[in-house]
């Protein structure tokens, strides 16, 4: 086995300087649509593909604070990290037709414990609002539902957002009732979620035909802004201040950004980065399925937010779908069974030079297999900003040498920290280095120091950090095998994050070409390299020629290729590299070369022989030559073979080839002399032939 070591902190400090600081990592992955998605770990979507993920409008996808894929979600099964089925991860209660039919949430105080949260679609007999619990220390890291489906409230159909309340810790759940004209926002803090909403009323009543719950509901990343897409009758952008203090929603301005007839009408909303945009997207007929528009939301009235109205794209083709930024600050945009994901490059700045591209990541398949469908993952906009995301920290260890360096999500505002290494030591510095003394389960806890009136104590954040011997062989030893093979790679350790050289980021590969494999694992707090060497070795073909016929007087010579230092073996038991046969029948032979075996096999039918008929015979009783007639295996389906005297009188006849003469006639010695003879046959081409000859008699 080669074995390979990396140095962790090396790499993930080219990284770190690559993209700088980076907000919140647990959004790096975005799993949507038809089994596709993103990864945002090099600072730009990179395409995520067979991710089992079918969902035709909202899901979820978290990672940890380091950007490793934990769970995934369409509202109706959660996928683990190794993309199968998440321990009772079935049957939740939300619904892939539901615009935002999920978010996941890390509960505020804890490492391990997440809160997901569904609604049910319109058209659909659940649209209540519930919540399951994820605990990811369960099933060796890969986690497990544990609390499954508890009813918070009845009748709210599609719309779910959250955003952090003001002191960077908490969070604020908000859904929309329906029949009303009321927010509910829940507030989840250590102690868990609020038993009652803060209600807020705005004036516009949503309710009556189903569809009108279609749209989304989305928080602006300062999270002073809430605005909802209310679709079809409705046809009406809903635009809110909120408080994340109070979880109070006020000030509502209601615009219709065009004027149709029952159609789907708005659908997308999105804020652009800096707060101050708002996108929304909208199917305004069959002519026109899909609109993008752009307004200014620093204007107070909706009349002047109406006259800011910038179209910047249109699709003739498709349906509009969703919006969602991205950690590139980006706004991704679907249009439903589309190929390619449309985005908007520069959504901070106004009018057309934000530059909109249509269907500018291509995620392949084509018009045949599209991928795309209406959503994106729900996430929390606010902590993508990095003046308003929660404090955080991620480590890299470099196991070999057990250095581990920590480094802070975001330094923004941040006055002071201290951080405790759960071994007894502990420091001040912002990005400390610290050398643990055994590998082994550290619990670390940080705290953050701002001048925040909403949170006056520190922050305090926990993780648990495990280090492993890196020395440990976790892959197979070196394979050899003949080709072709198909070699099966695959670690002994579960429950980890994996890349292999190939590109794969499945527990195991499988492999048909000779090369070097390795893998970078994830584990335990540590990312590990080993290599495995996998040599297929070439082999000689074999060919025995096709299948033929044989005649018992012309034995067939069988020959397989003749290899110096090769042994042979024939299921006749001979091992020679030639043999000759002379029976029909189905012949094999096994050529074994530098420990590699190929096998052929040939069968040999019955065939028409040679005719012969020898001109002399000596009936005198020693066994030689005693009888008279065809020699050999004669076949046919037809024979009539007759002898005559010198008088013209037969004195011999058989219809049966293998019968044949011996000199008398009804018991009694012929003379000495010659005879006449004439055979008649049907060969195997179903021709009759005659053939005459003549034969000596001998004593």
């Amino acid at each position: 086995m080669n074995r390979l070591f990396i140095t962790i902190s090396t790499i993930c400090y080219l990284s770190f300087c690559t993209l700088g600081l980076q907000a919140q990592k647990q959004y790096e992955n975005w799993f949507f649509g038809q089994g596709v998605g993103f990864n945002f770990s090099s600072g730009s979507p990179v395409i995520v593909n067979n991710t089992n993920l079918n969902c035709l409008e909202g899901s979820a996808t978290m990672s940890d604070n380091n950007g490793n894929l934990l769970f995934y979600t369409n509202g109706v099964r959660v996928f683990n990290r190794t993309k199968d089925l998440m321990l009772n991860g079935a049957n939740l209660l939300g619904d892939v037709s539901s615009t935002c039919n999920s978010v996941a949430v890390l509960l505020p105080g804890s490492d391990s414990i997440y809160y997901l949260f569904t609604v049910g679609a319109a058209n659909k007999p659940n649209q209540a609002f519930r919540y399951s619990i994820i605990n990811m220390r369960r099933d060796n890291g890969l986690g497990e539902v544990t609390i499954k489906n508890t009813l918070i409230e009845d009748e709210v159909y599609e719309k779910l957002a959250a955003v952090r309340h003001c002191n960077n810790r908490d969070i604020w759940i908000t859904i929309r009732k329906w029949e009303t004209d009321e927010y509910h926002s829940y507030l989840l803090s250590p102690t868990g979620l609020s038993q009652s909403p803060v209600v807020s009323h705005t004036g516009l009543v949503v309710g009556g035909y189903f569809n009108n719950a279609l749209g989304s509901l989305k928080f602006s990343p300062d999270r002073k802004r809430l605005a909802a897409a209310h679709s079809f009758e409705n046809d009406e952008i809903e635009l809110m201040d909120f408080n994340n203090s109070t979880g109070q929603i006020s000030n509502s301005i209601f615009f219709k950004p065009h004027q149709i007839q029952f159609f789907t009408g708005c659908y997308g909303v999105e804020f652009s980065p800096d707060s101050k945009l708002m996108y929304v997207s909208a199917n305004l007929s069959d002519e026109i399925p899909a609109i993008l528009y752009q307004f200014d939301i620093l204007q107070t009235t909706a009349s002047a937010i109406l006259n800011s109205k910038v179209i910047i794209g249109t699709n003739t083709l498709l349906t509009a779908g969703g919006l969602q930024i991205g950690l590139d600050k980006k706004i991704y945009y679907s249009l439903y069974k589309d190929s390619a994901v449309s985005v908007i490059l520069n959504p901070d700045i106004p009018g057309t030079a934000c530059n909109y591209q249509q269907s500018y990541i291509d995620l392949g398949g084509g018009r045949a297999n599209p991928k795309v469908q209406y959503g994106f993952p729900t996430m929390i906009a606010s902590d993508l900003d990095t003046l308003t995301a929660p404090p955080d920290f991620y480590s890299n260890t470099d196991c070999a040498t057990l250095n581990t360096i920590f480094h802070l999500n975001n330094e923004t505002g941040i006055d002071s920290v201290f951080w405790e290494f759960g071994d007894g030591s502990y420091s001040r510095l912002l990005s400390p280095a610290h050398i643990y003394a055994a590998y082994g389960t550290y619990p670390v806890k940080l705290q953050v120091y701002k001048n925040n009136s909403c949170l006056p104590e520190p922050s305090t954040i926990f993780h648990e950090l495990q280090i492993t011997n890196s020395a440990i062989p976790f892959l197979p030893g070196d394979t050899t095998a003949c080709a072709p093979a198909t070699i099966s790679l695959s670690p002994n350790v579960s429950g980890a994050n994996y890349l292999w050289s190939t590109g794969a980021t499945s527990p195991g590969i499988n492999v048909s070409t000779s090369g070097i494999y390795w893998l970078d694992m994830n584990y335990k707090g540590c990312t590990i390299r080993d290599s495995v060497i996998v040599t297929l070795k070439a082999v000689n073909s074999l060919n025995l020629g096709k299948d033929t016929t044989i005649c018992t007087v012309e034995p067939v010579k069988l020959t397989a290729d003749n290899i110096s230092g090769a042994t042979y073996l024939w299921n006749n038991g001979e091992n020679t590299a030639s043999i000759f046969v002379n029976k029909p029948g189905i012949y094999s032979v096994a050529q074994s070369f530098s420990n590699c075996i190929v096998r052929d096999t040939i069968v040999i039918k019955p065939g028409d022989c040679p005719l012969f008929i020898p001109n002399a015979f000596t009936p005198d009783g020693d066994g030689r030559n005693d009888n008279f007639g065809v020699s050999g295996v004669f076949f046919s389906t037809y024979f009539d073979f007759t002898i005559f005297n010198r008088y013209g009188q037969p004195v011999f006849r058989s219809s049966d080839p293998a019968l044949k003469w011996d000199g008398t006639m009804k018991g009694k010695k012929q003379p000495l002399g010659g005879y006449t003879w004439q055979l008649t046959y049907k060969n195997k081409q179903g021709f009759f032939k005659t053939s005459r000859g003549t034969v000596m008699l001998i004593r």
